[in-house]
């Protein structure tokens, strides 16, 4: 027989557990035919949870709050980063492929 304790889970264990039933439902909101209002915001949670999963799916799940939230935002800022990053970058690697024209 197992002896159940009152012991709560680590803040990081919750927090990806979240994430996945997040996820889940961001899915089923998506492959539901009914309504397209629930498709868009089907499409925008699943966008906010997949980002997030990258920053909770990198982060230790015995971690407290303080220590995931820290090492969350600063992934969450790399990835802000690198999407700005190429949003910049994008318009010269557009250009360096076209052909050169002739005058």
């Amino acid at each position: 027989m197992a002896v159940i304790t009152n012991k709560k889970l680590p803040f990081a264990t919750r927090a990806q557990r979240l994430n996945i039933y997040l996820l889940i439902i961001a899915l089923l909101m998506l492959a539901q035919q009914f309504t397209y209002t629930i498709y868009v915001w089907g499409f925008r949670l699943l966008f906010v949870v997949v980002t997030l999963q990258v920053a909770l799916g990198n982060i230790n799940p015995e971690w407290d709050f303080k220590k995931s939230a820290r090492k969350t935002l600063v992934i969450l800022l790399i990835i802000a980063l690198i999407f700005a990053f190429s949003v910049f970058v994008t318009p010269y690697l557009v250009e360096l492929g076209r052909p050169k024209r002739a005058f």
